[in-house]
């Protein structure tokens, strides 16, 4: 007798059953549901049963059964194995969902274990075809992946050092302007690099890269760097909290955050106590630093904390009341009101896991838990779209104004050439705020060059990882050459259009012919 699923029945909607703001999660329910989602929301519905998906896989080499894909659609068995053939099966850009799956996984130690292990190099022929993508700068996402899996197995010390520590400098500045699925694969590399025997090698790349006094952004290759904990790596980041640069003390601050809620020990915090204290006082009770300082010090457990409370110089930044506590479930019902909107745009039942991660990307001060929502709302266009529709809503509809803004920020990470209605229509006239501009680079919609030159020459938001040059290094801005060049701009200005052009605008990697599930042919 056929199961409930391959007769084509309704599924039963999958959520974390944990505590909202608890210990821990359910990240097996969370990979489950991921998978479920590309299959039901994937263009023309090709596998809408499991019995169809069933047919599909075995197109692509792997036999199974729907009773087994159910087990691994609601997370009880985690397979490498099974998420490759979805993405095969379904025309999903390679390495995607492997790379939101890993991502998830690795953050948390509780979670399950991957039941297909990773299959070494078998000789010097896979290395050199695994190599030659990245050493002649032509690797999709899905190859950096590949490589980095390869490159990380024990023992693999297929490269001279400088060469690896060159290559992955070509990562991160890949990584920092790369969008949706082609960020996600890029980062689950680099992550995965610095986890291994080559982490040293990612630590050194970094601080590369901070090197240069006109580096624009750098919090994805930071929390990378918080990927792996170690004594020295920790007082390393925390001696850039007292960088001048806000942008370093910034992407410090991530890579604390990373370290400490997922890798770090339960004394992680002790040794630097002092330091930290030191550089949130010398921070003041104003600008971003204090923002992110305070947010380090709400990471400290309260025991810790006690010893040192009565050092600190103000008092921390204040969340906003949507933020706290008290505030979760009434913001856990906004979110819900609006995940039954975004399911049923989805042409699917109530999707109560959807409400969940828009809680925690919004509203979860937890780094590990905004990170990884993040990661499961952006690895699927579909759900991808709809998810910046409800945030967007959020964003201009919230009565805590904090929190507006937190959504406002957030929402533009998810933005992968998609506009919303309420969004395209604001976007008129040559006297766009930034937030605006930014909305309209990264749906890849045409900005005129007075708006670009506006938000680029303000004093205040011009720089920065979220500012008017930010905006124009990845929209290519043609008018960059002569800023760089022109010496009545600042130099700063300068510094930062120099560095755009030396790494380029944004980046997406092509998908793969949907009629097929292969990449196109290239002529």
């Amino acid at each position: 007798m056929g199961t409930e699923q391959s007769r084509g029945a309704p599924l039963k909607p999958l959520d974390d059953p944990t505590p909202l703001g608890g210990p821990s999660i359910d990240v097996g329910v969370r990979v489950g549901w991921l998978l479920r989602m590309a299959r039901l929301t994937a263009p023309e519905r090709p596998a809408h049963r499991l019995g169809d998906m069933v047919t599909r896989l075995e197109w692509q080499g792997l036999s199974t059964s729907t009773s087994s894909l159910h087990r691994v659609e609601t997370g009880v068995v985690r397979d490498d194995r099974v998420v490759a053939a979805y993405e095969e099966a379904l025309a999903l850009a390679p390495g995607s969902l492997r790379a939101a799956v890993d991502i998830v996984c690795r953050t948390f130690p509780y979670s399950p274990v991957d039941r297909a292990p990773l299959a070494r190099v078998s000789g010097p022929e896979e290395m050199s075809r695994l190599h030659a993508p990245v050493l002649e700068d032509r690797a999709t996402g899905g190859q950096w992946r590949d490589w980095a899996r390869s490159l990380s197995q024990p023992g693999n010390v297929s490269l001279p050092v400088d060469v690896a520590q060159e290559r992955v400098r070509a990562l991160m500045t890949e990584l920092v302007r790369a969008q949706g699925p082609s960020y996600v694969t890029r980062y689950d590399a680099l992550a995965t690099l610095r986890r291994s025997e080559w982490g040293g090698v990612v630590r050194a790349a970094a601080a590369e890269m901070l090197a240069d006094p006109h580096v624009q952004v750098v919090n994805d290759l930071m929390s990378a760097v918080g990927e792996a904990s170690d004594p020295a790596t920790r007082s390393w980041l925390v001696d850039l909290l007292g960088d001048t640069r806000d942008i370093v003390v910034q992407g410090a601050a991530v890579g604390l955050s990373t370290m400490a809620e997922s890798h770090g020990s339960p004394d992680f915090w002790g040794p630097v106590l002092d330091l930290l204290v030191e550089h949130y006082n010398d921070a003041g009770p104003a600008g971003a630093r204090w923002h992110w300082l305070s947010h380090l010090l709400r990471l400290v457990p309260p025991a810790d904390l006690a010893e040192v409370r009565g050092r600190l110089g103000h008092a921390p930044a204040p969340v906003g009341e949507a933020l706290q506590p008290e505030g979760r479930e009434a913001l856990l019902r906004v979110c819900q009101l609006h995940a039954e909107e975004a399911s049923a745009a989805l042409g699917l039942p109530y999707q109560p896991l959807l409400a969940r991660l828009l809680h925690e990307f919004i509203g979860d001060g937890r780094s590990a838990r905004s990170q990884t929502s993040g990661v499961l709302l952006a690895a699927l266009p579909s759900v991808n779209q709809a998810c910046v529709d409800a945030i967007v809503s959020i964003s201009e509809e919230h009565p805590d104004p904090r929190l507006r803004e937190r959504a406002a920020s957030r929402v533009l990470l998810l933005v992968d050439g998609y506009l919303p209605a309420r969004v395209r229509e604001r976007l008129v006239g040559d006297d766009l705020p930034l937030r605006d501009v930014l909305w309209a680079v990264r749906a890849h919609v045409p900005v005129s060059d007075a708006s670009l030159r506006r938000v680029v020459d303000d004093p205040e938001t011009g720089l920065g990882p979220v500012g008017g040059m930010h905006a124009a290094g990845l929209a290519g801005w043609p008018l960059l050459g002569e800023l760089a060049d022109d010496p009545e701009v600042p130099e700063p200005v300068r510094g930062a259009a120099r560095w755009w052009l030396r790494i380029g605008s944004h980046l997406r990697d092509p998908l793969p012919d949907a009629a097929t599930g292969q990449p196109p042919v290239e002529e």
